[in-house]
């Protein structure tokens, strides 16, 4: 039998390169899943039900504020102290379309830095929302409201609000009630079911993202907003007047069975 001589391992810097590799394949396996799961859902969302809200910034110019008018419904633009701003995608790994950069300091007392998405129609129903979202690393809390139409007889509210935390999960109407799991500087979508009566609310909220992003939650909405909940018209992404963030948001539907 032969033996073999003379055979040197791979020196330890082309194995570090290699495993970098591979890490980097997997990455990029996992980004393009994850797009292709949103892009499944947005169009089931569509083909199933009517669309009430649908709001990109395609055809909005980098560095103004997003248009009023989107392909179904409109945005409403409160700037408080902060700054609305069409960008380029946050991450240069993504398709190149524009998304709303939305920026806050607390400078600005009790006011807010906030874009809503006002729906063609308002009222009980089965709704469900998808909206891509990026929060960086060092951002404060971001939130995402779910409020009565500004067209309903009610005064205006918030009948569920999720904040995305510091921490890295979200929290559920300013409760202890806490959940899932978000990675800063990656890209996930937010997807809420509402179904609502007029005798109950109940709303189902999924993180979905691969391993940047993952959790589920079912809250049912307390009685006392029950009424703003069955005047649901409006989502709003914001920052609050106590809080420093950035954050960047694209691609919110809405639909109403």
């Amino acid at each position: 039998m032969k033996t073999i001589r003379n055979i040197r391992p791979f020196p330890p810097q082309a194995v570090a390169l290699l495993a970098q590799g591979c890490r980097n394949l997997i990455t990029w396996i996992s980004q393009q899943l994850f797009l292709l799961i949103a892009f499944i859902l947005l169009v089931l969302s569509v083909a199933c039900n009517t669309t009430v809200l649908l709001a990109n910034f395609n055809n909005d110019t980098v560095g103004s504020p997003p248009s009023t008018t989107q392909s179904t419904g409109t945005v409403t633009l409160e700037t408080g102290p902060g700054s609305l701003t069409v960008v380029a995608a946050p991450n240069t790994d993504l398709p190149s379309n524009k998304w709303c950069r939305i920026t806050h300091t607390t400078s600005g007392g009790a006011l807010q830095t906030k874009l809503i998405g006002n729906f063609t129609r308002f009222g009980t129903g089965d709704y469900g929302m998808l909206a891509s979202l990026h929060i960086p690393r060092g951002a404060g809390v971001v939130t995402v409201g779910f409020e009565a139409s500004s067209q309903s007889p009610l005064p205006f509210g918030q009948f569920l609000h999720l904040d995305f935390m510091p921490e890295g999960d979200v929290r559920i109407d300013d409760s202890n009630v806490r959940f899932g799991h978000f990675t800063r500087d990656r890209n996930f979508v937010l997807s809420v079911h509402l179904i609502i009566t007029e005798t109950s609310a109940k709303a189902e909220i999924t993180l979905i993202g691969g391993s940047e992003a993952t959790g589920n939650l079912t809250v049912d909405v307390p009685g006392n907003v029950l009424r703003l909940a069955q005047n649901f018209g409006a989502v709003a992404f914001e920052v609050g007047s106590l809080h420093n963030a950035t954050f960047f948001v694209d691609d919110v539907i809405v639909t109403r069975k």
